[in-house]
């Protein structure tokens, strides 16, 4: 197999024997799911075009949802994307009567990254670097160094580049919070009401009047409108646009309380409309959940008439699988591919302790077979098969004289309980 980078490999191994998502080195271990990643690829390639994409991602648990955002989430970045990323939660959703909204834009601006920056944390990199490129530009047009351009001529500059976006909501504030930030740098301020402004920490008004001088703020009523304008900033100071992914979608299913939870799915339904009406631009977002998450008649999307009727499937699809509609529904992996998938894992194991691994291929369709009858008692899925395996490796690469039929041969696997059922049901507010 392909050498992988030690650190990548570490981080790798250590993430999927804890049964989570590895952030990098994805590509090393990615099966099947060829026509999914063939739509992403597409939607990527609108979105620098101006346009965007709104899709659902459907999957049951441990059936790769997470594995599959952040393919794209890494695919994007290498591309010339910004990215956001947030987990829903009880304390982060759509929008709630305690700022549940709000919360959620912090995360995404919190998990601002890009391909130099991937881990997150990119915010303030993305702007030092667009004015620090717009500082050389001048000091080129000029022929005088850059320290000796005047700040006040800096902050035209930065004012005029983002003049185009002045047809969106709030663009004056964020132009002048643009501003502010320069001010704050070339000041050599610690404290930057700019940078709290940007991160949506500001709870009163008369605070932003008070340290910025304009009347807006990030609330959550309003944070999609920012999550728009952060995207065609990225676009206008030489990124190709922004991906946005929330995970964790079961959690608006979960609110009991029938009014909130249509409020949720009520901004949804606008920030959908928004980008597949082209409202918005250089923007795509990706909203992961469960089947019933989406497919409830009573709670999920579809008890949302006006979400039903532009996610349920086509008339004509008679079954068959359909990757350019708003809703990817990712299959289970096939045997051949879930097979496939222990062979990496096992060259990697190798690499990570650099010795031959006991366990040939029969032994491989052994383990297979044995993880799978536990299918009539309910799906094992890829995440448990992958930890699992890695757990087998493990203890038979420390006890050398353990043999692979006395570990395998002959259990009974019984799979994991959904997470989901371990959520807390009555999100009243």
């Amino acid at each position: 197999m392909t050498d992988i980078p030690r650190r990548t490999l570490v981080t790798m191994m250590n993430a999927l024997s804890s049964g989570v998502v590895p952030r990098r080195g994805l590509e090393y271990i990615a099966v099947g799911r060829r026509r999914e990643t063939e739509t992403f690829v597409n939607d990527l390639e609108d979105t620098a075009e101006g346009g965007g994409a709104f899709r659902f991602i459907s999957g049951k648990f441990g059936n790769g949802k997470s594995f599959m955002i952040q393919m794209v989430r890494n695919y994007a970045m290498d591309q010339g994307f910004v990215v956001m990323d947030a987990d829903l939660s009880i304390n982060h959703r759509l929008t709630g009567s305690k700022r549940e909204g709000l919360n959620t834009y912090r995360e995404l601006v919190r998990n601002m990254a890009v391909k130099s920056r991937p881990e997150g944390g990119a915010l303030e990199l993305v702007l030092q670097r667009w004015i620090d490129d717009v500082r050389q530009r001048m000091s080129s047009e000029r022929g005088v160094p850059v320290n000796d351009i005047p700040p006040g001529d800096v902050s035209e500059r930065l004012a005029r580049e983002t003049s185009g976006m002045s047809g969106l909501t709030f663009y004056q504030d964020f132009a002048a919070v643009v501003s502010a930030y320069w001010d704050d740098i070339s000041s050599g301020r610690e404290d930057m009401p700019s940078l709290r402004w940007f991160k949506g920490e500001y709870d009163l008004k008369s605070d932003v009047r008070r340290d910025l001088g304009i009347s807006n703020m990030v609330t959550d009523a309003n944070w999609y409108d920012f999550i728009k304008i952060w995207a065609e900033f990225a676009h206008r100071i030489g990124y190709k646009g922004l991906v946005v992914f929330i995970d964790e979608g079961v959690v608006l299913y979960k609110i009991q309380n029938r009014v909130s939870r249509s409020n949720n799915y009520e901004r949804l339904l606008s920030m959908f409309n928004d980008i597949m009406q082209g409202k918005s631009s250089h923007l795509s977002i990706y909203v992961c959940g469960t089947p019933e998450f989406i497919e409830d008649p009573d709670r999920g999307l579809y008890s949302y008439e006006a979400l039903r009727s532009r996610l349920v499937a086509g008339r004509f699809e008679n079954g068959y699988d359909n990757y350019l509609g708003p809703v990817i529904n990712l299959r289970p992996l096939t045997n051949e591919e879930v097979f496939v998938l222990l062979r990496t894992l096992r060259g990697m194991h190798e690499q990570r302790y650099g010795y031959r691994s006991e366990i040939d291929d029969a032994m491989l369709e052994t383990y297979l077979k044995t993880v799978t009858c536990a299918i009539g008692q309910g799906m094992v899925t890829p995440r448990e098969i992958t930890r699992d395996f890695i757990s087998l490796l493990d203890t038979m690469h420390q006890n050398p004289d353990v043999s692979f039929s006395e570990l395998v041969e002959g259990r009974v696997v019984s799979p994991d309980r959904d997470p989901d059922d371990d959520l807390i049901e009555d999100l009243e507010v």
